[in-house]
């Protein structure tokens, strides 16, 4: 029997992993939630032809729940105006679930972010939004490199790391931000 444990286990792994269809459309409604690199420019970032450098991707799994990943990162050869942005949505079943999506979203980017050696140190009474939201500057040997943003609204779930370029003025990253969570507010996710 306790041989037989670990294998049902991951049979049942296998099967839910299975279970989400990846590789979905993503279209323009799914795009304009996401803080895209272009959007960059007016403050500071100097790459003006940043569609060949993005990616996205959009999952819809067993259970309904969505998420959309947006992904820009320059190539090493691009040194004078490097840039990493990862942005994810997700869309929960409910907001209890949003709760957990939230926290464990947050908790892999924070130790992902440690084992590379990159400090996150929350900046508290700055832009705030939804049920829950939180702002980090990035710090690599002491130096700012970046930020973690991380949303949580009703059933949605917002995360952005942003590593090349940072913000650590409440009523910049407003400016920078406020529009897509907007638009987060009233998405609906229609694959």
């Amino acid at each position: 029997m306790r041989k037989l444990l670990p294998a049902v286990a991951v049979l049942a792994f296998v099967a839910l992993a299975a279970a989400c269809q990846r590789g979905l459309p993503v279209e323009e409604a799914d795009k304009a939630l996401m803080l895209r690199a272009a959007d960059l420019a007016p403050f500071g970032y100097g790459l003006t032809d940043t569609r060949r450098f993005e990616t996205f991707d959009k999952i819809r799994y067993f259970d309904g729940s969505r998420e959309i990943t947006y992904e820009y990162e320059t190539p090493a050869s691009e040194t004078e105006h490097s840039l990493y942005l990862n942005v994810t949505v997700s869309v929960e079943r409910s907001g209890a679930d949003a709760v957990v999506s939230y926290g464990t979203l947050k908790t892999a980017m924070k130790l992902g972010l440690k084992a590379n050696g990159v400090e996150a140190t929350e900046k508290t009474k700055f832009y705030r939004y939804g049920d829950a939201s939180e702002f980090y500057v990035l710090e690599k040997d002491g130096d700012p490199i970046g930020n973690l943003f991380a949303v949580r609204h009703e059933n949605r779930v917002y995360m952005l790391v942003l590593s090349g370029m940072y913000f650590d003025e409440a009523e910049v990253w407003k400016e920078v931000i406020h529009e897509k969570l907007e638009r987060l507010s009233g998405y609906d996710p229609k694959s």
